[in-house]
């Protein structure tokens, strides 16, 4: 009997300790080539257009975890490289080599990508609204400026549609909760296809959006302007961008400003916490 039950609790040992011990997901290693859309070093990844990956994905945009430092301060937005795609439980890459530099100004970054600091004051941008008249930074100040960037013509409802999304979320959310709080909200969408979205796009766009909310745009800006104006204007929020088949390439970049117009807030992608933003508007108003 005594034999029998340290047979059966021997058994149970195994099965659990069989379920408990999972073997290492072994490394794989793919040579990948593609062209750089996107370099983030606080996140420390690289947004890749790259080719098919042979055995393993199909050519796509996407982002990659980087491991080494270096690479951050040598390859830039409109490099092609090559590399190797290891992936085991995650996925990143390494040995990354620069083999063709860009080459075309208009649809890379020119200069390197910077990333603002809380409390740091904003240069004066200067646009063109969505009425065809000139704007410029400055003239928000007094209030609270959400700012983020955009294109009409995005498809991806990841990107620019949830974006404004969650701006027209937002001022919903403060005209039900906080008129007052409402009354002094300013909203600024910069389009970075100004090629493409003039002010009448823009404002067909913006009050699309804005439904009912903020059908004359009065709390909701939307602005366009001469492409080297607004490739700056991107740069300074680490925003990076290029064309590439008819789509506009990017990543996701908004800050909320002080009434100082200085950094309060710095947002990557648009997974905000939509009832936090809003208090910090509300907070920032006071």
């Amino acid at each position: 009997m005594r034999v029998r039950i340290f047979f059966a609790a021997l058994l149970l040992l195994c099965v659990f300790g069989c379920k408990s011990a999972k073997p290492p997901v072994a490394e794989r290693r793919f040579p990948i080539e593609g062209r750089v859309v996107a370099v983030d070093p606080a996140s420390h990844t690289i947004t890749l257009n790259h080719r098919e990956v042979a055995g393993y994905m199909k050519a796509m945009t996407m982002g990659f975890a980087v491991r080494d430092g270096w690479v951050f301060n040598a390859v830039h937005p409109g490099d092609t490289i090559q590399a190797t795609l290891v992936v085991s439980d995650n996925a990143y890459l390494e040995n990354i080599s620069v083999t063709q530099a860009s080459t075309t100004a208009d649809l890379s970054s020119t200069s390197p990508m910077h990333i603002p600091a809380k409390g740091e004051q904003v240069p004066d941008f200067a646009f063109i609204n969505q009425e065809n008249r000139p704007i410029h930074l400055a003239q928000f100040r007094g209030q609270p400026l959400l700012i983020t960037f955009i294109y009409t013509r995005c498809p991806l409802p990841d990107y620019c549609i949830r974006t404004s999304n969650n701006f027209a979320a937002i001022a919903q959310t403060l005209q039900q909760s906080n008129p007052a709080a409402f009354a002094k909200l300013q909203l600024l969408s910069i389009s970075i296809d100004p090629d493409f979205d003039d002010p009448k796009i823009l404002r067909t766009y913006g009050r699309n959006y804005a439904g009912t909310v903020d059908p004359s745009l009065k709390h909701w800006t939307f602005a366009t302007g001469e492409p080297a104006a607004i490739r700056k204007a991107a740069e300074y929020f680490g925003l990076s961008y290029e064309k590439q088949n008819g789509q506009i390439i990017h990543n996701l970049r908004s800050a909320l400003l002080d009434a100082d117009g200085k950094i309060a807030e710095y947002y990557r992608g648009n997974q905000w916490n939509l009832s936090e933003l809003a208090s910090q508007i509300t907070e920032l108003q006071k």
